[in-house]
C-alpha cells in the first residue's frame, strides 16, 4: 500500500487512524498506525469545549434576557409552528418541534437539536417561555443475546447522558429567525451489535467497539430567511437528523391529527445505511453546512456538505474542529408531502443522492495480496416514504396506524452493504388507557459487499472457527417493540425483540434472537 493512502480502519473506534496492511502470506491482516493526538488530550479538549459552550451565557446575559421574556410560544416552538404549517417540512425545518407533549419520540440518530421536556427548565427556575431553554436526555439500555449470533447468552449495555442549551436569538439578541444550539454527550457502552454479528446495527446506541467518551456533540447556528422559505444551519451537526430520516413525520396543522413519530424501532431505519458510516451521524456528527429551500407548502429541497473524514475512520464526534484535507460528504434531498382522502391522512416521500470524496479502501486485495484495493470516492442513492393509514378517532386524537418504507443503493466497494430495503408498521396509542404509547414492527434487508476479504476488512473480530474472509451475501433483520410512556413527556420504557436469521459478519453465523430493554428520561 502506498504511503499516505488512507483506508477504512479495522476498528472504527480506535485511538489512532488505523490502516489495513495484509501480510505477505495473504493471511491475517496487520495494522500500521498513524499517530494522532492521544485519547486523554482529546477527552480533555472535549470536556473543556463542553464546559465553555454550556457556560457561554453568564449571569449578566441571563438577567438581560429575563427582561425580554414575552408570554407565548418559545422561539423553537415558533419555528416548529412554521414547519407545521408546511406539511412537507423536512427534518431540517421540523427538528425544532421538540416541545412538551404527552408523547415521546426518542431516537438519537434521528434528531439534530434539543431533547427537551421542560423538566430541567423548571428545575432551574426558568419559564418555558424563557428565550434560553435547557434540556437533555438520559438513556440506559441492555441487550440479551438469548441464542445464536457470535456470542449467545451474553449481555451488553449502553449509557447515554446529554445536556443541551437552545437559544432563541430572535428574542434574546434581536436577530430575526436566528437560533443557537450547543449540546454535549457522555457515553459508556458495549459492542452489542458485534456480539450478534449484525451489519445493519439492531441497537442504534451501541458503537462498533466498547468505549467511553465525553464529547461536544453538536454546536450550530440555524437561520430562517425570506419568510421561512430558506433555512440554513452551520456548525457541528448530526446529519442523520437532517437527511434520509423517514422517522420524522410530515406535519399537520390540526393538533389532533399530528403524527408525533413514524416509528420508535431500536434500529434506525434509513436508506442511507449504504453510506457505511460516511454520513456524519450519532455518535460521530461532523462540522458542515445544510441548506433547505421550501418554495411551497408541499415541497422542499435540501443540500448539505460535511467534513467527510469519517469515511476513513476519523472519530469526527470527538474532534473539536473540522479537517480540510479533501474528504467531504455531499448530500442532496428533495421531498413532497400530501394529505390523503377526506380525513387528510398525512404522507411524505423523499429521494436523495450522496457523494463522498477522497481515497477509500475496499473489501478487496490487490493481485499479490499486499494491500487493500483503493477506490476514488463513492456515490449512492436513497428514497423513503411514510403514510398515515388509519385514524381511530379522527375528530379527537392522532391514535391509529402508520406505514413506512425505504430503499438505498450504492455500488461502491468501500461499503459493507450495497443495497438496502426496509419498511414497517407503527401503532400509535392503540392500547386502551395508554394514548401516548407506541408499538411497531420493522424489517430491514441488505445485500452485502461481495469482496473476498470484505468480512475480514470491515469486521475482523470474528472467532477463527469462521474461516471465511467474506461477508454473508445478505442480512435480514426483523424487530418488534413496545414503548410505554411511564411519565408522559418525561420517562419512557422500551422493550424489543429482534430476530436476525442471517447475521452478516460471516456466512454460517446462526440465527440470532435478542431481547432489549431501554429506559429514557428526557430532561
Amino acid at each position: 500500500m502506498k504511503k499516505g493512502n488512507p483506508c477504512i480502519p479495522r476498528e472504527r473506534f480506535g485511538t489512532a487512524e488505523q490502516f489495513v496492511t495484509p501480510d505477505r502470506g495473504g493471511g491475517s491482516l496487520q495494522k500500521s498506525m498513524k499517530i494522532v493526538p492521544s485519547p486523554s488530550k482529546r477527552r480533555l479538549g472535549n470536556i473543556c469545549a463542553c464546559l465553555v459552550f454550556l457556560m457561554l451565557l453568564p449571569a449578566t446575559v441571563l438577567a438581560q434576557s429575563a427582561e425580554n421574556v414575552v408570554t407565548g410560544t418559545t422561539g423553537a416552538e415558533s419555528s416548529a409552528r412554521s414547519a407545521q404549517g408546511d406539511p412537507a417540512a423536512p427534518p431540517a425545518a421540523a427538528a425544532s418541534a421538540v416541545s412538551i407533549s404527552p408523547e415521546l419520540a426518542v431516537n438519537p440518530r434521528a434528531l439534530s437539536g434539543a431533547y427537551y421536556s421542560g423538566l430541567l427548565q423548571k428545575t432551574l427556575g426558568l419559564s418555558p417561555d424563557f428565550p434560553i431553554r435547557f434540556g437533555g436526555i438520559l438513556d440506559v439500555g441492555g441487550n440479551w443475546v438469548a441464542s445464536g449470533g457470535l456470542s449467545p447468552h451474553t449481555l451488553s449495555g449502553d449509557f447515554v447522558f446529554g445536556l443541551n442549551v437552545d437559544v432563541d436569538a430572535e428574542r434574546l439578541i434581536h436577530i430575526p429567525g436566528g437560533r443557537f444550539f450547543a449540546g454535549c454527550l457522555v457515553y459508556q457502552g458495549m459492542d452489542g451489535n458485534g456480539r450478534v454479528g449484525s451489519v445493519q446495527v439492531f441497537d442504534n446506541l451501541a458503537p462498533p467497539k466498547d468505549f467511553h467518551r465525553v464529547q461536544l456533540y453538536e454546536l450550530w447556528w440555524r437561520q430562517r430567511l425570506f419568510d421561512n422559505k430558506l433555512i440554513f444551519k452551520i456548525g457541528k451537526i448530526n446529519a442523520g437528523g437532517e437527511f434520509g430520516q423517514v422517522l420524522n413525520p410530515a406535519t399537520a396543522l390540526e393538533p389532533h391529527m399530528r403524527d408525533w413519530t413514524i416509528s420508535d424501532l431500536l434500529y434506525t431505519p434509513s436508506g442511507l445505511h449504504t453510506t457505511n458510516f460516511k454520513l456524519p451521524i450519532y455518535p460521530n456528527p461532523a462540522w458542515g453546512l445544510s441548506l433547505t429551500f421550501l418554495p411551497t407548502k408541499n415541497y422542499y429541497v435540501s443540500y448539505g456538505v460535511f467534513d467527510g473524514n469519517g469515511a476513513r475512520g476519523v472519530q469526527t464526534g470527538v474532534e473539536v474542529g473540522p479537517e480540510f484535507n479533501g474528504y467531504w460528504f455531499h448530500i442532496g434531498e428533495v421531498g413532497y408531502a400530501w394529505r390523503l382522502g377526506a380525513q387528510g391522512k398525512s404522507g411524505r416521500f423523499a429521494a436523495g443522492i450522496w457523494g463522498q470524496t477522497g481515497t477509500l479502501a475496499t473489501g478487496n486485495l490487490n493481485s499479490d495480496k499486499t494491500a487493500a484495493v483503493m477506490t476514488n470516492g463513492a456515490m449512492g442513492y436513497y428514497a423513503f416514504a411514510s403514510q398515515r393509514l388509519w385514524y381511530r378517532n379522527p375528530a379527537s386524537d392522532p391514535t391509529g396506524l402508520i406505514g413506512f418504507a425505504q430503499l438505498g443503493y450504492s455500488d461502491s466497494p468501500s461499503n459493507s452493504a450495497n443495497w438496502y430495503v426496509g419498511g414497517g408498521l407503527t401503532a400509535l396509542g392503540l392500547v386502551p388507557g395508554r394514548p401516548g404509547d407506541t408499538a411497531g414492527i420493522g424489517l430491514a434487508w441488505s445485500k452485502l459487499n461481495s469482496g473476498a476479504y470484505a468480512g475480514l476488512f470491515f469486521f475482523p473480530n470474528v472467532p477463527s472457527s469462521y474461516t471465511s474472509t467474506s461477508l454473508r451475501s445478505s442480512e435480514l433483520m426483523l424487530q418488534a417493540y413496545y414503548q410505554m410512556n411511564l411519565i408522559p413527556s418525561y420517562v419512557a420504557l422500551q422493550a424489543a425483540y429482534t430476530a436476525i436469521p442471517t447475521p452478516g459478519y460471516r456466512a454460517g453465523i446462526p440465527w440470532a434472537n435478542i431481547f432489549t430493554l431501554r429506559m429514557v428520561l428526557v430532561l
